[in-house]
């Protein structure tokens, strides 16, 4: 896909930069995987793990879309990173300086429809789709891709891959109230 002006669009280049960061999880994944013992003990533990780390997750996802806050699975000392943008070392740190920025100008729930998830022992991988519609009466859009590592129920850290032009655009637009 390009644009008129002959540039590849921010669709393909967002959908390029997610398979790539996904690739690189799932080719170290795999050769980790190919590396374990195959004891039945260990294998059940993980499956185990996967089940419930998906179960949290999808429970995250149907909480925030019921217009309840995804966020309350963050451990309070989560390391979240925007991929190509900044790492915060705290829950109230991405919150307030990552989350914020978006979630302040959208008039409705940010719905969160959940394309692929994948699980892989403690990391639970999510690619989504997000729609609201923000306080100007615009629609925003704007697809993720999440890489949680969960431990206890709760996600410790997090790579969040995003389309920042879309995110800018709002901002730039939006003034806040």
């Amino acid at each position: 896909m390009t644009t008129s002006a002959g540039r590849p669009s921010r669709r393909l280049l967002v959908t390029a930069g997610i398979a790539g960061g996904l690739t690189m999880v799932a080719g170290t994944s795999a050769a980790a995987a190919g590396s374990r013992e195959h004891d039945d003990g260990p294998r059940a533990d993980r499956r185990g793990r996967e089940r419930r780390n998906t179960a949290a997750v999808l429970r995250a996802f149907e909480r925030q879309n019921a217009g309840g806050d995804i966020y309350e699975i963050l451990h309070d000392d989560v390391r979240w990173t925007i991929v190509n943008g900044r790492t915060y070392l705290s829950k109230a740190e991405f919150l307030a300086e990552g989350s914020a920025p978006i979630l302040d100008r959208l008039a409705s729930t940010l719905v969160m429809t959940i394309r692929d998830l994948w699980a892989d022992d403690d990391t639970v991988i999510i690619r989504f789709d997000g729609d609201a519609t923000a306080i100007d009466g615009i629609a925003y859009h704007n697809e993720y891709c999440w890489v949680w590592r969960l431990r206890g129920g709760r996600v410790v850290r997090c790579h969040a891959f995003l389309d920042m032009i879309a995110v800018r655009e709002l901002v730039d637009r939006v003034e806040l109230p």
